[in-house]
């Protein structure tokens, strides 16, 4: 009986030590999955779903280098929600934030699958537009503008709020240019149409 005993100790040893690799292997599999999941938190958005501030300035830095490089034509557009702290004061944070998403959304739906898009700031998205004349890029910027006034966000509670964007818009226009001179560019356009229609 004493040998059925230690064969029983050996057994369930063994099935223990097996359980333990398995749960260490179970931590170091979710482990993994969190640090990849940390990894794409910090290039995209959470809220829009648009690639973070410092992964579109890599993406639309390579894309100038990549139109300069090509001798091609490159615009930027800069996207800033009107009034928006003033939406965030009435409507809340939560008011703010799809106000936020349903630009991003109007973005997106403006513009073609390899143009570039990023969440700038609180109250603005970038975009990048390859290939495109300033002509072109104002062409976008107005086709944003309609999309955006088009439809009104509504809250939960069934409230609609009318929302308008200013867009200003600028090209490469040096070959010394960075992605920061190009989008500087685009936000002077904006300051521009603010000041004219005050």
């Amino acid at each position: 009986m004493g040998g059925d005993d230690n064969w029983m100790a050996i057994a369930w040893g063994v099935a223990t030590l097996g359980w333990l690799a398995a749960l260490a292997l179970g931590i170091s599999w979710q482990r993994a999955r969190l640090r990849a999941a940390q990894r794409v938190n910090e290039r995209i958005d959470v809220l829009t779903g648009l690639p973070t501030r410092a992964t579109f300035l890599e993406q639309a830095g390579r894309e100038v280098n990549r139109s300069q490089r090509g001798g091609h034509l490159l615009s930027a557009l800069l996207v800033d929600i009107d009034q928006m702290r003033k939406l965030n004061e009435r409507y809340g944070t939560h008011g703010g934030d799809l106000v936020l998403q349903h630009v991003a959304e109007c973005c997106r739906g403006s513009v073609r699958d390899f143009d570039l898009l990023g969440r700038f700031s609180s109250e603005e998205i970038a975009l990048v537009l390859p290939d495109t004349p300033l002509d072109g890029a104002q062409t976008v910027a107005a086709r944003v503008r309609q999309r955006v006034a088009a439809t009104p966000v509504t809250l939960p509670d069934g409230r609609e709020i009318s929302v308008s964007v200013t867009v200003g818009a600028a090209m490469i226009a040096d070959e010394s240019d960075t992605i920061e001179d190009l989008l500087l560019a685009a936000d002077a356009a904006c300051g521009v149409i603010h000041t004219d229609e005050r």
